[in-house]
């Protein structure tokens, strides 16, 4: 693909695009000539998109100074999922006693079109929204903020949740065990569903970075 003349902003952008949706896995070394070429550019806008990258966390420098993708240890993912499992848990318990009927159907509307979505960018956005639709009446606006940001940390796993799969069948489930509870008004299972949700994904998000960094 060409992609005419390209400055550091630009590069980065598709970088992260290409990093967060699962096409540069986690292991992958980005070379500062091959980009080069790639973008038409001359080096310097690609190692300062590179700089850029590290310092984002997306990029890890390795013994012998090359920069690749970077995966979730097992120790960082354990510290995102106590994070998010607490600030999403708050979430739904102040939101869960205002959300409404149609709040709860469209949660479950959500859900099924995350079953049939093959594109993981869709898919990403049809899953943010189904927990923001359980989140929203919570009334923390920061809260909500936070939320988002560490939900995005854990994008790529949605490249490797594709249509029919095990996983995406058992995302599905999952999300109806908390919608389920979420309607009988049961705030402890629907905390508990959702604390199992967190971990599940969580860990393999964890499994497959170990298995592509490989």
């Amino acid at each position: 693909m060409y992609f005419g003349s390209m400055g550091t902003n630009e590069i980065v952008v598709v970088l992260r695009r290409e990093i967060e949706g699962g096409m540069l896995a986690p292991g992958a070394v980005l070379k500062q000539e091959l980009l080069a070429e790639r973008f038409g550019v001359s080096r310097q806008p690609v190692r300062h998109a590179l700089d850029r990258l590290l310092a984002s966390g997306l990029l890890d420098r390795r013994p012998d100074r090359s920069l690749a993708v970077a995966g979730l240890s097992e120790e960082q993912a354990r510290e995102l999922a106590q994070i998010r499992a607490s600030l999403e848990r708050t979430a739904l318990r102040a939101s869960l006693p205002a959300l409404t009927d149609s709040d709860l159907r469209k949660a479950r509307r959500l859900n099924e079109d995350l079953v049939e979505e093959e594109d993981p960018r869709t898919l990403e956005e049809l899953d943010i929204e189904f927990h923001c639709t359980l989140y929203k009446r919570c009334g923390n606006a920061r809260l909500l903020a936070m939320i988002d940001n560490l939900r995005r940390e854990s994008r790529r796993a949605y490249a490797r949740q594709p249509k029919g799969s095990d996983e995406r069948f058992i995302l599905h489930a999952e999300h109806r065990a908390i919608v389920d509870a979420c309607e009988r008004r049961d705030i402890s299972a629907a905390l508990t569903e959702l604390s199992h949700h967190l971990q599940l994904t969580t860990a393999r998000l964890t499994r497959q970075d170990v298995n592509r960094g490989e």
